[in-house]
């Protein structure tokens, strides 16, 4: 049996059905009620469980588990206090690794995050020992998952538990949330889905900034092969770097979505305006590791590949966004 936290999530969603449909005996585990429904629609186990209730772990088999994927957290938000992600991004974590190791649950895996890299002057070819980010807006965040995965390490070390972390760049996929959600369900879109909007309609699409800057995303179905190959992984640990390896700059991404969403209207033009600020920073990542230790490798580094899978997805409609988002500012994407 596979135990996976934070199953209602938008990674989560989608590696309950995956592992289902791949054999794996999964036991949904989440806090959202809403989300309850589409576990029983796609005949998932589903059990409710909040990651700081000690209460929760009671409830929990320990027999025949093969691994614990902790996929649960809070993310960077301005208006997230900052005791929350203490409460769930690390002691959530230590949480869960205790619960591991008092029932001799050996395999332990954890979602972190690249924002650990963000103050970072180098842009290219990160690598996991690159160095660690205590800057900005989002360094409470960051500073929890940090802790979070020196907690994983610690268990390895020290308790001979095989534990994995993987560090998500931007996970693109159908049911992602991609801009800002207030607190009132007021919505900024991301540029994603303001270009998608357009691309829909056949208006053009200007792009602002440095069209030399590129940035690294990892599709969600290369994400849940991943974590399969983490859950099947006999002797590796530690932190890997989870991404393409390939960059792309935000002009060459609205091409791709001019291309891909172009409807009956025509296909959008895109211009670029450099004199405008656009994307202060880039970032591509090293995956080599990953590559070598869990034998993994992307399928959908190709920018427009991914894309053309997206949107089968946003068709279907299957993985759709929960989240509370006043319905006149709802992007088209969800």
């Amino acid at each position: 049996m596979i135990l996976l936290a934070g199953a209602t999530g938008y990674v989560g969603r989608y590696l309950s059905i995956y592992l289902k449909e791949r054999g794996y005996d999964v036991l949904a585990l989440g806090r959202s009620k809403k989300v309850e429904e589409f576990f029983k629609e796609n005949d998932v186990p589903f059990q409710t469980f909040d990651i700081t209730n000690q209460e929760d772990y009671k409830k929990l088999p320990t027999e025949n588990v093969q691994a614990i994927i902790n996929l649960a957290g809070v993310i960077a938000e301005h208006e997230t206090p900052v005791n929350k992600f203490f409460e769930i991004n690390t002691l959530g974590t230590y949480n869960i690794l205790e619960f591991a190791r008092i029932n001799g649950i050996k395999k332990v895996i954890m979602s972190s995050t690249h924002k650990v890299y963000n103050d970072l002057a180098k842009t290219e070819d990160i690598k996991e020992t690159d160095g660690m980010s205590y800057t900005g807006d989002h360094t409470p965040y960051i500073i929890s998952k940090i802790a979070a995965e020196n907690f994983m390490e610690y268990y390895n070390k020290d308790f001979g538990l095989n534990t994995i972390t993987l560090r998500f760049t931007g996970v693109h996929g159908y049911g992602e949330i991609l801009g800002f959600l207030a607190k009132d369900g007021t919505y900024k879109k991301s540029t994603f889905e303001i270009f998608v909007e357009k691309a829909l309609n056949g208006e053009d699409i200007e792009v602002w900034g440095n069209s030399k800057i590129k940035r690294d995303h990892i599709y969600i179905k290369d994400v849940l092969r991943a974590i399969e190959c983490a859950v099947n992984a006999e002797s590796a640990h530690g932190i890997y770097n989870l991404a393409s390896g390939v960059g792309y700059s935000l002009y060459e991404e609205a091409k791709y979505i001019a291309k891909v969403f172009a409807s009956e209207k025509g296909q959008s033009k895109v211009s670029k305006d450099e004199t405008k600020q656009g994307l202060k920073r880039g970032y591509i990542y090293n995956i080599d590791k990953i590559k070598s230790e869990l034998n993994w490798k992307p399928q959908y580094a190709n920018y427009e590949a991914m894309l053309i899978d997206y949107k089968e997805e946003w068709k279907t409609k299957k993985f759709k966004n929960y989240h509370d988002i006043r319905e006149d500012q709802r992007p088209v994407t969800f």
